[in-house]
């Protein structure tokens, strides 16, 4: 449901790049682009931390255009630091943080392969993404109800367009864990050349 609030109230134009995760793999079936160098993706490369850095190196070659980044939790602690540079250099964007409280990919590993024994899979540490945002000079604004999820992001791509801001939305959602984006990700791997075949 978030994801479509978001695509409803997404800007002509617009620049989107995603993380890595479980939310960002079901995102990106939620994006529409009519121009091209629109959607940046670390699809299968796993490079955790992707979606801040890469929106605003998009949005410094492309200042005219709205530019958001998406990102769990997780994946938003491996690089939110960038929020100073984007406001240092003044290069505004809006960043959607998804904050679930878990590394949502990781969990759904381990209730597919792991007989649901989860280790490391928790972020309950009461973290304030929005309170973060604003100690690092940007908005930061939390939304945990859904009507307000478009709203949010038009202030935000408002913010950025008109007066130089750089705006972080920290979108409270639950804990349900998505299909995983990748089935064969602890599966073994197929070994098609006889030199390799005693390799797991």
């Amino acid at each position: 449901q978030v994801l479509r609030e978001l695509e409803k109230a997404m800007p002509p134009r617009v620049m989107v790049s995603t993380d890595i995760g479980n939310i960002n793999s079901v995102a990106n079936s939620y994006l529409r682009f009519e121009e091209p160098r629109s959607f940046f993706a670390a699809m299968s490369w796993g490079n955790c931390g992707y979606a801040l850095p890469t929106i605003i190196g998009a949005k410094a070659a492309a200042p005219d255009r709205p530019a958001v980044s998406y990102a769990g939790d997780g994946a938003w602690a491996m690089s939110m630091v960038e929020v100073m540079t984007a406001v240092r250099h003044h290069i505004p964007v809006t960043a959607i943080v998804f904050h679930n409280r878990q590394w949502g990919a990781e969990k759904k590993n381990q209730v597919d392969f792991y007989g649901r024994r989860f280790v490391a899979g928790e972020l309950e540490g009461g973290e304030d993404y929005s309170e973060i945002a604003r100690a690092m000079g940007a908005e930061g604004v939390r939304v945990d109800q859904l009507e307000d999820v478009g709203p949010a992001l038009r202030a935000a791509i408002d913010a950025q367009m008109n007066d130089g801001k750089t705006t972080v939305l920290e979108i409270m959602c639950t804990k349900e864990l998505g299909d995983p984006f990748r089935k064969d990700a602890l599966s073994r791997p197929v070994r098609n050349l006889e030199k390799f075949t005693d390799y797991v």
